[in-house]
């Protein structure tokens, strides 16, 4: 079968591979549709650990070449092992799977989908799971004017969450395709960082004393800096995004201490009977999806069959921002 690999910093090729064998306690997925998760997956393309000393590739994922890549796909189930129960070969399903024609997964990162949800829709699930655990995190009140530092995705999905709950949301993004993107969304203001004004806009928009909630999309320290001075005093900034570099600025220091402001990081879920845990943060959010909630056909800019997703990676790495959400046919 043929499956995407990074084999060395910025070399990644579509490798046949054999298909892998259904473990009794696995699912084998057949590939219809995957999605690229651009910020995370160029950071593997180009092989940049998580961590400073370069142990690790993810969270709790030893780095190691050749590495598969992605999170994203629709298929359907073809095989499921002795153990599993409740999931029929046939059934359309979104999986946490890497880029591959096919892969077995555990039943617990597997969702069977509605029959009238687009899979065009349904493969950006982990994309929209991003954002609904950072809203989670910052619990906005309702009215509560939002910001939003960076539109790739994870920033995207994070303004398709705040349009659907209602919140007054102004997004920050240096460019202008991605800009246009968040218009079509439904952003109430769109500004770029680049402007003189840009700060003191934002802090305008949001009652003039500035954002509720900012939440960090950008994966730069820039997008920090941008975040904390558009917050107000006693706001909340949630950093999505992962940082490997290391600050260009003080961020506990002037004029942002005096803030008294709240920044968290999120990432996961919580554990098993939480309120919001893996099940019941993904059902809501299937439920949205399918009941239309979200605006997502202006987010896909590409669409490509599984042989030029190397050469997509190329393009992200170049920096070609005109690749914003990109889908790949199997």
């Amino acid at each position: 079968m043929k499956q995407l690999l990074v084999t060395g910093p910025r070399q990644a090729s579509l490798c046949d591979v054999p298909c892998p064998a259904c473990g009794v306690e696995e699912v084998l997925v057949e590939a219809r549709l995957t999605a690229i998760s651009t910020g995370t997956e160029l950071r593997v393309f180009r092989a940049i650990a998580v961590d400073d000393e370069g142990r690790f590739l993810h969270e709790a994922v030893p780095f190691q070449l050749p590495a598969a890549n992605g999170y994203s796909m629709v298929g359907t189930v073809r095989e499921t092992g002795t153990a599993v129960s409740g999931l029929r070969p046939g059934t359309r399903v979104f999986a946490t799977a890497a880029h591959a024609a096919w892969a077995t997964v555990s039943p617990d990162v597997l969702h069977p989908l509605p029959e009238t949800l687009a899979a065009e829709n349904a493969v950006w699930l982990n994309v929209l799971e991003v954002a609904h655990r950072a809203l989670r995190q910052a619990n906005p009140d309702p009215g509560a004017d939002v910001a939003i530092i960076g539109q790739g995705v994870v920033g995207l999905g994070m303004l398709a969450w705040s349009v659907a709950c209602g919140f007054r949301t102004v997004v920050v993004e240096r460019h202008a395709e991605r800009r246009a993107i968040a218009c079509e969304m439904g952003a109430d203001m769109v500004l770029s960082p680049d402007d003189d004004d840009c700060v003191a806009q934002t802090i305008a928009f949001a009652s003039g004393v500035g954002a509720d909630v900012v939440f960090e999309a950008g994966s730069c320290w820039e997008a920090i800096r941008v975040a904390l001075q558009v917050a107000r005093s006693d706001g909340t900034v949630v950093v999505m995004s992962r940082h490997t570099q290391r600050p260009e600025f003080n961020p506990v220091g002037h004029p942002f201490l005096g803030k008294r402001l709240k920044v968290v990081t999120t990432y996961g879920y919580p554990p098993d009977g939480h309120r919001w845990d893996r099940h019941r943060s993904v059902a809501l959010t299937l439920d949205f999806l399918q009941r239309g909630r979200f605006n997502l056909n202006p987010m896909v800019t590409d669409r490509v069959p599984a042989e030029q997703l190397p050469a997509v990676y190329d393009r992200m790495d170049r920096g070609d921002a005109s690749l914003v959400g990109v889908l790949i046919d199997w």
